[in-house]
This record gives C-alpha cells, structure tokens and sequence, in this order.
C-alpha cells in the first residue's frame, strides 16, 4: 500500500519543525560566510591589452590588411602562452613556478570581428597578476617580429594596480546565498525524514491507518485540576463505527 501525502499535510510537518529548518539554515549560512572570508583565498584578475594591427599607408586602410590582421588573431592568442613566450616572463621576473603553472594563471580572450587580445591574468597577488601581464605583453610583442616577421602588434592598454580592487573570488555574498539555498533544503529534507521516522499515535486518523479499523469511543479532555473519585467511572464519547 502506497502512502500518500496531501499538501496541507507538508505544511503542517515544515511549519512543527520551523525551527529546526531555520536553524539548519542559519548554520549553513554561518559556515559558508565563515570559509568565504576567512578560509577562501582571495583571487584577483588584471588585464593587457593588445592590438593587431599593421601600419596603414597615408591614403587610409588597407582592408586586405585588415583582413590578415584578423585571421592573424587566433594564432597570436596561441603563441602569447606558448613556452618561448612564458619561459622568458618566468626568468625576467623570478617567478618561483613551472610553465605549466604559470600556463593556468594565464587566459587569452578574443572579441569576435575584433583585433583586440587581452592578456588577463588571475593570482593572489594583484602586484604580481599585474607584472606577469604586463611582461607577456611586452616580450610577445619583442618576439612576434623573430617569429612571424610582422611588427603589427602594440600594447593598447597596460594592467594597472588599482586601489581598493575587489577579488574576483571568492564571492561571499553569493556563497552566503547558496548556504541559505543548501540549509533550506536540507532542512525541509531532514523534517521529511523525522516526520516518517516518528511513529506517534497522535490523532484517530493514525489509529485508522495503522490498525485498520475504526474507532469506537474517545476519552473527553480533562482538566488537570478536576478531581476523579477512584469509583467514578470514565465517560466514553460513543462513535458511530
């Protein structure tokens, strides 16, 4: 026999354990605040900006050139984390990290129809994210003239250090709201589960679907107060079966 549940009764189980829901979810939202602020390392991301583009004669742009430029894009954005450009940003600056290392600390973003390349970088150093980018810019645009005999790349906008620049993780606000969303759901899940588990005859209803039959009589409330003489008998309420 398949037991069913009615929505009222679902209410009625969350409402009763209310506080055990809040309470799981406050511990949740605690715990996440907790590892966001002060277990989390904090990541920050800077940028280089590059443009591919050749010097155009005087009479105005050449679209054929353009056009090079382009397709020139993507394999630029392959060459700048290739191990001939990150093994000299490793040497120029010290860095005390493997290429492969450095390789994940890097990210080559192409806009689509554009002859831009940004260089961004992620550490936990802003100082640091800042030098790597600025000194892959630099030396890719060096090498690119021994590699592919083009000088049509320029350094357009520069990593900076800014004041006061907010990580890009960890996201405390956001972590704090999906502790909330987490411990909601584990607690509704864990009053389910105590509901099933407690197998306290509390209404007739219960003496129904246990027993299998119906119930024949009730003792009326009673105050505490009242006293019963030993001899006096319980009144029954007679119900129809």
């Amino acid at each position: 026999m398949i037991e069913t549940i009615s929505l009222r009764e679902i209410y009625l189980i969350l409402k009763n354990r209310m506080r055990l829901i809040l309470a799981i979810t406050i511990a949740f939202m605690i715990v996440a605040a907790l590892i966001s602020y002060y277990m989390l390392t904090p990541i920050y991301q800077t940028s280089t900006q590059l443009l591919v583009s050749q010097q155009q004669a005087e009479a105005g742009f050449d679209s054929e050139s353009i056009e090079t430029d382009l397709q020139l894009v993507g394999t630029y954005s392959e060459i700048i984390k290739s191990p001939i450009i990150l093994e000299q940003v490793i040497s120029q600056l010290g860095l005390e990290m493997s290429y492969e290392e450095l390789n994940e600390k890097i990210t080559v973003e192409i806009a689509e129809s554009s002859q831009l390349l940004n260089v961004v970088v992620v550490d936990a150093d802003l100082t640091a994210a800042v030098e790597i980018a600025n000194s892959t810019a630099e030396i890719f645009e060096v090498e690119i003239l021994e590699l592919m005999n083009a000088d049509n790349v320029s350094i357009l906008s520069p990593a900076v250090v800014m004041e006061n620049q907010t990580p890009v993780s960890p996201n405390p606000p956001l972590n704090i709201l999906l502790g909330a969303i987490a411990g909601l759901l584990i607690g509704t899940a864990i009053a389910m589960i105590l509901r099933y588990l407690d197998t306290t005859l509390r209404v007739e209803k219960d003496i129904q679907d246990v027993l299998g039959i119906p119930v024949l009589g009730a003792i009326s409330p009673m105050n505490e107060e009242e006293d019963i003489p030993a001899n006096e008998p319980i009144a029954f309420k007679r119900r129809e079966a």
